[in-house]
């Protein structure tokens, strides 16, 4: 069903290494991803809708993917076309992009490792990277655990990392749980 990569899942943080990140860093076109855009301060309630949203879609995809090559083309094109739908980000990393976003992070980068579509992809292996305040780190750590994705530092930032993409969607809302706790 979904595409696997072999990557160990590992969670070593050193809450040390992790660096701020200032509103000036915030500015679009970062030197980390030419790309950015600020995503801090969205809602718990924004991040429901959706990881909710994207959890749907993965379900679609996952019941088309072995079946109808040409179904998974067509639906890939018609998100990757709207922009609009998961935040227009990779499918599979939206959700937790808003959900880390809820918990105080600051996104920076993100791919879903080229698992899924034919766009060109910056890594191999589903992730974000993101920064945080190390009050902030305790219900990542946990959902991190319970979802059973990696984290690692990564140049004064922590990323968390899956070996296939609808992890991430169960961290994401593994996440929203921690935090309403």
């Amino acid at each position: 069903m979904w595409e696997s990569v072999d990557v160990e899942i590992v969670r070593e943080v050193d809450p040390s290494a992790i660096g701020p990140f200032e509103n000036a860093d915030a500015e679009d076109g970062i030197l980390l991803n030419h790309a950015y855009v600020d995503m801090r301060g969205y809602s718990i309630a924004d991040a429901r809708q959706l990881v909710a949203e994207e959890a749907e879609l993965l379900q679609e995809i996952g019941a088309i993917c072995d079946d109808d090559d040409d179904r998974l083309v067509e639906l890939l094109d018609e998100i990757y076309e709207s922009c609009s739908e998961l935040g227009g980000f990779d499918v599979g990393t939206g959700g937790a992009i808003y959900a880390l976003s809820a918990a105080g992070a600051a996104p920076i980068s993100s791919c879903n490792g080229g698992l899924l579509g034919e766009a060109p992809h910056s890594s191999q292996v589903p992730h974000i990277l993101f920064s945080v305040d190390r009050e902030r780190l305790a219900p990542i750590l946990a959902a991190a655990e319970a979802a059973e994705v990696g984290l690692l530092n990564n140049s004064g930032h922590v990323e968390v990392f899956a070996d296939r993409i609808p992890k991430l969607n169960a961290f994401a809302e593994r996440l929203l749980i921690e935090l309403e706790r």
